[in-house]
Protein backbone atom coordinates (compact mmCIF):
# COMPACT_ATOMS: atom_id res chain seq x y z
CA UNK A 1 0.00 0.00 0.00
CA UNK A 2 1.19 3.62 -0.60
CA UNK A 3 1.92 6.08 2.32
CA UNK A 4 -0.39 8.78 0.62
CA UNK A 5 -2.69 8.06 3.43
CA UNK A 6 0.08 8.91 6.18
CA UNK A 7 0.84 12.10 4.71
CA UNK A 8 0.09 15.57 6.74
CA UNK A 9 -0.59 18.10 4.38
CA UNK A 10 0.28 21.63 4.90
CA UNK A 11 3.22 21.20 7.53
CA UNK A 12 4.62 23.71 9.11
CA UNK A 13 7.80 24.75 6.83
CA UNK A 14 10.57 27.01 6.51
CA UNK A 15 11.16 29.63 3.64
CA UNK A 16 14.30 30.77 1.22
CA UNK A 17 15.04 34.01 2.94
CA UNK A 18 14.20 33.69 6.31
CA UNK A 19 17.34 33.41 8.85
CA UNK A 20 18.40 30.76 11.26
CA UNK A 21 17.20 32.81 14.40
CA UNK A 22 13.73 33.22 12.33
CA UNK A 23 13.64 29.03 12.05
CA UNK A 24 14.82 28.70 15.33
CA UNK A 25 12.32 30.77 16.93
CA UNK A 26 9.62 28.58 15.11
CA UNK A 27 10.94 25.40 16.49
CA UNK A 28 10.75 26.59 19.76
CA UNK A 29 7.10 28.31 19.08
CA UNK A 30 6.03 24.88 17.56
CA UNK A 31 7.63 22.34 20.28
CA UNK A 32 9.39 20.75 16.84
CA UNK A 33 12.83 19.78 16.15
CA UNK A 34 12.85 20.77 12.38
CA UNK A 35 11.36 21.80 9.48
CA UNK A 36 11.73 21.49 5.53
CA UNK A 37 12.24 24.26 4.35
CA UNK A 38 10.96 25.25 0.62
CA UNK A 39 11.45 28.23 -2.12
CA UNK A 40 8.90 30.42 -3.16
CA UNK A 41 6.87 27.54 -5.62
CA UNK A 42 6.97 24.98 -2.21
CA UNK A 43 10.22 23.20 -3.90
CA UNK A 44 12.02 21.22 -1.53
CA UNK A 45 15.56 22.58 -0.71
CA UNK A 46 16.03 20.82 2.37
CA UNK A 47 15.31 20.24 6.24
CA UNK A 48 16.69 22.48 9.10
CA UNK A 49 16.54 21.78 13.00
CA UNK A 50 17.99 21.62 15.93
CA UNK A 51 20.41 18.89 15.00
CA UNK A 52 21.97 21.69 11.97
CA UNK A 53 22.59 24.07 14.81
CA UNK A 54 24.24 22.09 16.68
CA UNK A 55 26.41 20.57 14.08
CA UNK A 56 27.23 24.36 13.14
CA UNK A 57 28.49 25.09 16.70
CA UNK A 58 31.19 22.89 16.35
CA UNK A 59 34.52 23.45 15.52
CA UNK A 60 34.64 22.09 11.84
CA UNK A 61 37.69 19.64 13.28
CA UNK A 62 34.78 17.84 15.13
CA UNK A 63 32.65 17.94 12.01
CA UNK A 64 34.99 16.18 8.86
CA UNK A 65 34.97 12.58 9.02
CA UNK A 66 37.82 10.76 11.29
CA UNK A 67 38.00 14.35 12.71
CA UNK A 68 38.18 14.94 16.46
CA UNK A 69 36.54 12.20 18.72
CA UNK A 70 36.61 14.25 21.61
CA UNK A 71 36.60 17.89 23.07
CA UNK A 72 36.68 16.99 26.65
CA UNK A 73 40.29 19.12 26.36
CA UNK A 74 38.91 22.59 25.58
CA UNK A 75 37.92 23.60 29.19
CA UNK A 76 35.27 26.93 29.52
CA UNK A 77 34.07 26.51 26.08
CA UNK A 78 30.63 27.45 26.38
CA UNK A 79 31.19 31.19 26.25
CA UNK A 80 33.07 30.13 22.33
CA UNK A 81 30.14 28.41 21.62
CA UNK A 82 27.50 30.62 22.52
CA UNK A 83 29.03 33.17 20.35
CA UNK A 84 29.32 31.36 17.85
CA UNK A 85 25.55 30.62 17.89
CA UNK A 86 25.18 34.71 17.88
CA UNK A 87 27.22 34.61 14.39
CA UNK A 88 24.69 31.55 13.43
CA UNK A 89 21.64 34.30 13.71
CA UNK A 90 21.53 36.45 10.68
CA UNK A 91 22.64 33.32 8.07
CA UNK A 92 20.00 32.58 5.80
CA UNK A 93 18.34 29.40 6.46
CA UNK A 94 19.53 28.20 2.38
CA UNK A 95 22.90 28.60 3.80
CA UNK A 96 22.94 26.00 6.66
CA UNK A 97 20.51 23.69 5.89
CA UNK A 98 20.47 19.52 4.71
CA UNK A 99 20.14 19.47 1.78
CA UNK A 100 20.21 16.00 0.91
CA UNK A 101 17.33 14.79 3.12
CA UNK A 102 15.31 11.88 2.66
CA UNK A 103 12.14 12.24 0.88
CA UNK A 104 9.39 10.04 -0.28
CA UNK A 105 6.78 10.23 -2.94
CA UNK A 106 2.53 9.65 -2.37
CA UNK A 107 3.26 6.05 -4.06
CA UNK A 108 5.88 4.98 -2.07
CA UNK A 109 4.99 2.11 -0.14
CA UNK A 110 3.90 1.94 3.43
CA UNK A 111 6.70 -0.37 4.43
CA UNK A 112 9.98 1.75 2.81
CA UNK A 113 8.38 4.95 4.54
CA UNK A 114 8.45 3.50 7.96
CA UNK A 115 12.32 1.68 7.07
CA UNK A 116 13.38 5.18 6.12
CA UNK A 117 11.68 6.94 9.71
CA UNK A 118 13.65 4.23 11.52
CA UNK A 119 17.16 5.01 9.38
CA UNK A 120 16.68 9.33 9.08
CA UNK A 121 14.64 10.38 11.68
CA UNK A 122 10.99 12.49 11.52
CA UNK A 123 9.40 13.81 9.83
CA UNK A 124 10.37 13.09 6.15
CA UNK A 125 9.02 15.25 3.09
CA UNK A 126 6.92 13.95 0.68
CA UNK A 127 7.60 15.30 -2.67
CA UNK A 128 6.22 15.06 -6.60
CA UNK A 129 8.22 13.07 -7.87
CA UNK A 130 8.99 15.13 -11.17
CA UNK A 131 8.55 18.79 -9.49
CA UNK A 132 9.89 18.46 -5.94
CA UNK A 133 7.31 20.21 -5.10
CA UNK A 134 6.45 19.41 -1.19
CA UNK A 135 2.80 18.57 -0.62
CA UNK A 136 3.34 17.41 3.12
CA UNK A 137 5.22 15.07 5.45
CA UNK A 138 5.08 11.67 6.88
CA UNK A 139 6.06 11.57 10.65
CA UNK A 140 6.34 8.20 13.30
CA UNK A 141 3.02 9.64 14.35
CA UNK A 142 1.27 9.88 11.01
CA UNK A 143 2.32 6.21 10.00
CA UNK A 144 1.51 4.54 13.06
CA UNK A 145 -2.04 6.40 13.08
CA UNK A 146 -2.06 4.88 9.12
CA UNK A 147 -1.61 1.56 10.59
CA UNK A 148 -3.79 1.41 13.15
CA UNK A 149 -6.81 2.72 10.59
CA UNK A 150 -5.73 -0.41 8.38
CA UNK A 151 -5.60 -2.54 11.55
CA UNK A 152 -9.31 -1.51 11.89
CA UNK A 153 -10.61 -2.12 8.97
CA UNK A 154 -9.20 -5.22 8.65
CA UNK A 155 -10.63 -6.22 11.80
CA UNK A 156 -14.27 -4.91 11.04
CA UNK A 157 -13.27 -7.55 7.80
CA UNK A 158 -12.95 -10.09 9.70
CA UNK A 159 -15.68 -9.51 12.20
CA UNK A 160 -17.73 -8.99 8.69
CA UNK A 161 -16.77 -12.71 7.49
CA UNK A 162 -17.24 -14.02 11.02
CA UNK A 163 -20.46 -13.75 11.03
CA UNK A 164 -21.31 -14.60 7.82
Amino acid sequence: MPCKDAILENPVVGRQGQTVEDIMSMLEDKHIRSVPVVDENDKLLGIFGYDQILNQLLPVSARIEDGLQRLDFIVGAAPGVAKRLRKLYPLKVEDVLKKDCCVVYPQTPTWEAIRLLVKYGSPIPVVEEKSGIMIGIITEQSALADLKNILEEIEEDEKESASL
